[in-house]
């Protein structure tokens, strides 16, 4: 059974839009971490 392009395109924009935000959120962790680590708010991560 085919699929309209209509349903097709749609489902493309949610997946488009999903791996935005992922990336988006992956992106501020990433900057306010190196800002912290920049400013001295959090030093080395010692482990053990």
């Amino acid at each position: 059974m085919a699929m309209p392009w209509s349903m097709t395109l749609w489902i493309s924009k949610i997946v488009w839009l999903a791996l935005a935000g992922w990336i988006t959120s992956c992106l501020i962790v990433a900057d306010d971490i190196a800002g912290s680590i920049r400013t001295g708010d959090i030093g080395a991560f010692h482990v053990g």
